[in-house]
C-alpha cells in the first residue's frame, strides 16, 4: 500500500477495508449526505483521527485484534497504519500513532498480537512504546 495522504485517506480507506462502510454511512448521514456524495474526509467535517476513530479504531480495529480474530482484516488494517505512518510530511502519523498504535497497549494479549501482526514501522513505534512505559516484553513478542 502507498502512503497515506490527507487527499487520498478516504479513498484508501474505503478501497482496502470496505468494511467501515457502516460506520461511514452513519458520519455522512450526520452532515446530510450520502456515502457516494462524500470524497474527501474533510466533507464528513472531522478531524482525520476522529473520522478513523469512529469509523475504524474503534468499532472493528480494537475489538477485532481484543478478541483475536479475523486475521485478514486484522493484517488489512496493519497495512492501513503503516501507510498512515509513512504519510509524507509525517501529517498522519499522529493520527495513526494516538489512534491505532497506542491503543494497543490495553492488554499483553492485544500488545502481543500488534507486534506479531505489525508491519515494521508500526512495530518500532510498538517497542517504543514498551520501553517508554517499562512495559516488560514477553519473550515470544517479535522484534
Amino acid at each position: 500500500m502507498h502512503p497515506v495522504t490527507s487527499e487520498n485517506l478516504y479513498t484508501t480507506l474505503l478501497r482496502h477495508l470496505p468494511e467501515v462502510l457502516p460506520y461511514v454511512e452513519v458520519a455522512a448521514e450526520r452532515h446530510g449526505l450520502r456515502v457516494a456524495d462524500v470524497s474527501h474526509w474533510e466533507q464528513l467535517n472531522t478531524h482525520p483521527g476522529t473520522l478513523l476513530s469512529e469509523v475504524l479504531a474503534y468499532p472493528l480495529f480494537l475489538p477485532a485484534l481484543a478478541g483475536g480474530r479475523d486475521g485478514d482484516f486484522l493484517t488489512r488494517c496493519f497495512a492501513f497504519v503503516e501507510a498512515l505512518l509513512e504519510s509524507p510530511g509525517g501529517y498522519l502519523e499522529d493520527t495513526a500513532h494516538y489512534t491505532f498504535v497506542e491503543p494497543c497497549l490495553k492488554s499483553r494479549e492485544m500488545l502481543g498480537r500488534a507486534l506479531a501482526l505489525a508491519l515494521p514501522h508500526t512495530r518500532r513505534e510498538l517497542w517504543g512504546l514498551i520501553r517508554t512505559w517499562n512495559i516488560a516484553p514477553e519473550a515470544d513478542w517479535p522484534h
